[in-house]
């Protein structure tokens, strides 16, 4: 038998997140994003990690994986808890239904976290392709007056010519 033996490969299926699994994921994101608002980030985390677990197996291939990674990643990021941030954000960013690397945020705080846990070389890379994707914008501090994002402008600024 050569390569071209006649049989197709079965494409490999997927379960469907169901409209029913889909109403539950937005009670569990609301119910995680009041909860950071009211500045419980504890159980934020946790009502969003109940939401993760409803999604089926392989997550990396719905982009609702995506949505809960980022809102714990961004949680850990406030906290200042770098590594498990960044464990989070990387993971959106491989997201297999290309979602991750196309978003501007997800780029953008991979690459803080990769500043922060020393790997600079990668941070040039994520914080570059958030420049790229939403400008100088992108960097400015959020409706709270919070994230230093002048830092993270700054060390892109010194590191790659033309940005300003």
């Amino acid at each position: 038998m050569g390569l071209f033996s006649g049989k197709k490969k079965e494409k490999e299926k997927f379960e469907e997140i169901t409209p029913a699994i889909k109403a539950k994921l937005d009670e569990f994101a609301e119910k995680g994003n009041q909860f950071e608002e009211e500045e419980r980030y504890e159980e934020a985390i946790q009502v969003w990690e109940e939401g993760l677990n409803l999604i089926p197996e392989p997550q990396q291939y719905y982009s609702e994986t995506i949505w809960f990674l980022a809102a714990i990643g961004d949680v850990y990021f406030k906290k200042r808890m770098y590594p498990q941030a960044h464990q989070c954000f990387d993971k959106a960013r491989g997201n297999l239904s290309g979602a991750g690397y196309g978003n501007p945020f997800i780029m953008l705080r991979l690459g803080e976290c990769c500043l922060e846990i020393g790997d600079e070389k990668n941070a040039i890379e994520y914080l570059l392709r958030a420049y790229m994707m939403e400008g100088k914008e992108i960097f400015e501090p959020d409706e709270n007056g919070e994230d230093d994002g002048q830092k993270y402008f700054d060390f892109l600024r010194t590191h790659v010519e033309h940005i300003e």
